[in-house]
């Protein structure tokens, strides 16, 4: 797909609760005929989803997205690292809030963010009218380590006083350093570069801290959004997209999670990597009918 005219990323500032300040963007077509709120996966940014806003509004919509505490230019959220799915979850709150009135937004979401939009949908029922979920974060792959013994790891690390470590291969766990040949993210150089230019013009993009007390975190939260009744009890209609060749996120997991959703359905893109919005143009291409069934036609 030709990337189409890009339009200006306008940026906003929102304060949480707790006073940390998230980086809010909004891109906005002349006449928008709807809202998508896009939900980052982990360690991306705002200006990473620049061509995925353009497509979005070529097509109509004005597109809402925000960088995660942690993440790109939001606050670090080092006060909140015990806990930070949970402080996630409010902080969608206030992004929710600071959205225009009128008709309940989509969602487009990714990994993390697939994960989090179940959740919030499982605590706000009504809080958006669809959501097609790239990639979701239902369950991890621990590569080397069996689940079990990277769930004791991460218990015994913050134990020891050493939660703020970072995760064994993630301190440079960035384009800058890893090889396009061996990224397990995409397949398409040309966006895999685009990536590493913006993280070189902008070094505070580079993607935030992945340490013990996040994978407690995020072992935390599957446990939540995994408990009975959690899946059966999210009634808004969700397309789960999944990448054929995701060496992140366990889509067997997903495609389980899925079967309990009530208004769900699921499809697989052979030969796509992890991040689907990311992907090589023939990739591209069946994620945008994706989203047009998903998001923009008709229910």
């Amino acid at each position: 797909m030709n990337a189409p005219t890009e339009p200006a990323l306008r940026i906003d500032w929102l304060t949480a609760d707790d006073g940390a300040r998230l980086r809010l963007g909004h891109w906005r077509p002349p006449t928008p005929r709807g809202r998508v709120l896009l939900l980052q996966g982990l360690s991306e940014f705002l200006e990473k989803y620049t061509e995925v806003a353009a497509g979005l509004a070529a097509r109509g919509f004005e597109v809402w997205s925000f960088d995660w505490r942690g993440q790109g230019h939001s606050s670090t959220g080092e006060e909140a690292t015990a806990d930070v799915f949970e402080r996630h979850l409010n902080d969608l709150d206030a992004v929710f809030a600071a959205l225009p009135r009128g008709e309940p937004p989509r969602l487009l979401a990714h990994s993390m963010g697939a994960h989090l939009a179940l959740r919030y949908l499982h605590r706000h029922p009504r809080a958006a009218n669809r959501a097609l979920l790239c990639a979701p974060m239902i369950g991890i792959r621990t590569g080397r380590w069996p689940l079990w013994l990277a769930r004791r790891l991460a218990r015994l690390m913050i134990a020891l006083g050493h939660g703020r470590r970072w995760l064994p291969g993630r301190r440079r766990y960035t384009p800058l350093t890893i090889p396009f040949a061996v990224n397990p993210l995409t397949s398409d150089r040309d966006h895999y570069e685009r990536l590493r230019q913006r993280i070189e013009q902008d070094p505070g993009l580079a993607f935030g801290r992945v340490d013990w007390y996040w994978l407690a975190a995020a072992f935390r939260s599957l446990d939540r959004l995994l408990l009975p009744g959690v899946a059966e009890a999210i009634d808004t209609p969700i397309r789960v997209l999944l990448a054929g060749q995701d060496r992140i996120v366990d889509s067997r997991a997903a495609v389980a999670f899925a079967r309990r959703l009530p208004a769900a359905d699921v499809s697989c893109i052979a030969g796509a990597r992890h991040e689907l919005l990311q992907e090589a143009p023939a990739i591209q291409a069946q994620v945008w009918d994706a989203i047009e069934q998903a998001l923009i036609g008709p229910r």
